[in-house]
């Protein structure tokens, strides 16, 4: 509070938004939308939240197509709102008369319930990626079909996107190969061969080694300095430094991403994910490969029935497929993408299109210039 008194005299000068730290449900209805709150339970006991939204000015109702948004790695649903309202992609989408659904994965902000694990103890952070697609992927779908009777159109940005390239690739049936109508990934990946991304560069040193060396088996997660009432304050004082520091996480880019904005995303990001979750990541940056979780000789032996990490397999990826990729993106890269593309040899309707954009642009850029092929793709 009394560092709030001291920037005092500097507001006048800067933009803080009232709606930065409002949680989704408020945030939504500040800006009239009708939403509701849906508890979810996996298979393995997580309870994860997710959001439903649709047109402003309206109220929820059945029958409606659905679109179901699912966010990228140290991120959450709120990711898709918190852009100006006709820059937000959930709210855009809604308005289009979509039910929207946002998703979230177990560990982040909205993610950190269990029926029986603590999230004060390591067992609760004992998961990676894969269990999304194992898991929190179907999960969801089983809730929405069931809850609206509709299959779904899936839009997943960055870790959104391997998730369900795993689950694909790991099954030839399962709830969410019966309900999908089609894949639209912004941010695509599955490989990571470049290191041009600062959250990459990172991975690729011995950060995470130091953190399991402390015991820390959660990280940033949804309560730190950024998400606070005083770095709101700082990131709306200072935007562009506060954008330097969020996107050294996240790949943002201060040239196409909308950076005004910044308080509010401090306010809502990061969500927080596992550590092993990033050692997941750490072992894709580092091999070049996009495979299952690595534990060494004996354990994958037990696990897998071979000694070495087997490859996820894209060629039994055989949906509808469009991507959304951007030039300036430097965790997605477009080397990686054409490689991610060429890979879906069994997919029978696949399209890439690059635009001007970063790795967050998809979210938060000062324009979505993809919007207008969304469109022509959502049925």
């Amino acid at each position: 509070m009394k560092i709030i008194l001291l920037l005092l005299p500097y507001l006048a000068l800067s933009t803080i938004h009232p709606e930065g730290n409002l949680d989704f449900v408020k945030y939504c209805k500040y800006f009239n939308y009708p939403v509701e709150e849906h508890v979810i339970q996996t298979e393995d006991g997580y309870l994860l939240t997710y959001f439903r939204v649709q047109a402003k000015g309206t109220k929820i109702v059945s029958g409606k197509k659905v679109v179901l948004l699912q966010h990228g790695l140290l991120d959450s649903s709120d990711t898709f709102i918190i852009n100006d309202e006709d820059k937000a992609p959930a709210f855009l989408i809604a308005n289009k008369g979509y039910d929207v659904w946002l998703g979230n994965n177990r560990g982040n902000k909205h993610g950190r319930a269990h029926v029986k694990k603590n999230p004060f103890f390591w067992a609760f952070w004992d998961f990676t990626l894969e269990d999304f697609a194992i898991y929190d992927l179907p999960a969801g779908f089983k809730y929405i079909v069931n809850k609206t009777g509709q299959k779904i159109q899936y839009i997943g940005h960055s870790q959104g996107t391997a998730q369900m390239h795993i689950h694909l690739s790991l099954f030839k049936q399962s709830i969410v190969r019966d309900n999908l109508i089609q894949f639209i990934g912004m941010g695509p990946v599955a490989w990571v061969t470049t290191k041009y991304s600062p959250l990459v560069r990172l991975l690729d040193t011995n950060f995470l080694e130091v953190l399991a060396t402390f015991g820390l088996h959660e990280f940033m997660p949804g309560d730190t300095f950024l998400t606070s009432e005083v770095g709101r304050v700082v990131c709306g004082l200072m935007e562009n430094l506060c954008g330097d520091l969020i996107g050294s996480f996240v790949s943002a880019d201060p040239i196409l991403d909308n950076y005004d904005r910044y308080d509010v995303l401090a306010g809502h990001s990061p969500a927080g994910t596992s550590v092993k979750n990033l050692k997941h990541w750490q072992q894709f940056t580092r091999t070049g490969e996009f495979k299952r979780y690595d534990y060494g000789d004996k354990e994958n032996l037990k696990r897998y029935g071979t000694k070495k990490a087997p490859q996820y397999d894209l060629s039994n990826i055989d949906v509808k497929i469009f991507y959304i990729a951007g030039y300036d993106d430097l965790l997605a890269a477009p080397k990686d993408v054409n490689h991610l593309f060429s890979a879906l040899v069994n997919a029978p309707n696949k399209e890439l299109k690059f635009y001007d954009a970063g790795h967050c642009s998809f979210m938060w850029g000062r324009q979505l210039p993809y919007l207008e092929d969304l469109w022509a793709h959502l049925e």
